[in-house]
């Protein structure tokens, strides 16, 4: 599997996992449960670029291209500085 499948895979499949949480959540929303699972379906879906984008830094560094892989390593703690910064701004 090359770089571009696997990227769309793992996108196409964070996609597809979060729908279906959100989707149960909002069936189940008269439950106690329902809101929690809306949630993550939420944050699986929010976080399915970051999925794409360490695949896509995994392939880069396999491949050697050294240059593309510190982008993504970059874009990667640009994400994690702007997740810890929402969460510590609750």
């Amino acid at each position: 599997m090359n770089m571009n499948n696997a990227t769309s895979a793992a996108l196409r499949y964070c996609l597809l996992f979060g729908l279906i949480l959100t989707a149960a959540g909002l069936m189940l929303s008269e439950y106690d449960c329902g809101d929690r699972i809306m949630r993550a379906g939420l944050l699986v879906l929010i976080l399915s670029p970051f999925a794409g984008v360490t695949v896509t830094c995994i392939y880069l560094i396999k491949e050697r291209d050294l240059k593309w892989a510190k982008v993504a390593i970059l874009l990667i703690a640009v994400i994690l500085i702007g997740l810890a910064l929402s969460i510590l701004n609750r």
